[in-house]
């Protein structure tokens, strides 16, 4: 199944900071809920929604125990993590979770033409996953079990 397919029916909310905000600026970001949501990644785009990075509660975390006071004052491109594993609307999701797996990451950017598009988290991935299977499933069922069939 292609990414696009569940960016389209699940709808991802993409929290984004850009690189020249603070720490502080970040971690007040992440703990805003929206849509319901409580975030524990950034991704992080230049003004032209171009990806640059990603910033995690662990990023976040390991330069406060670097830096302590001073890390609230601390630029986001400092510490983000610069090497972020991207799929594309194209992809295969299935694809892409091996790939998080592999990597450790639970949430991969989705960019499309240069530009962010969405993000596959993979839980919802997954859970996405789980009920086409479930639905593949029943209507199987409802297939081989109906009560015209002939044989």
């Amino acid at each position: 199944m292609k990414v696009s397919k569940f960016m389209k029916m699940h709808g991802m909310l993409v929290l984004t900071v850009h690189p020249d905000f603070t720490l502080a600026e970040a971690a007040r970001r992440l703990t805003q809920r929206m849509g319901g949501r409580l975030f524990s990644l950034a991704v992080v785009t230049d003004v032209d929604d171009r990806l640059i990075g990603v910033l995690s509660l662990g990023d976040i975390s390991s330069a406060l125990g670097r830096h302590e006071d001073k890390a609230a004052g601390i630029l986001v491109r400092e510490v983000m993590t610069t090497d972020v594993l991207t799929c594309t609307p194209e992809d295969e999701l299935e694809e892409v979770l091996v790939r998080m797996a592999g990597r450790g990451i639970r949430h991969v950017p989705v960019v499309e033409n240069g530009r962010l598009s969405g993000l596959v988290a993979r839980r919802d991935a997954l859970e996405f996953l789980y009920q086409q299977a479930s639905l593949d499933v029943a209507h199987l069922t409802d297939w081989l079990f109906r009560s015209d069939a002939r044989y």
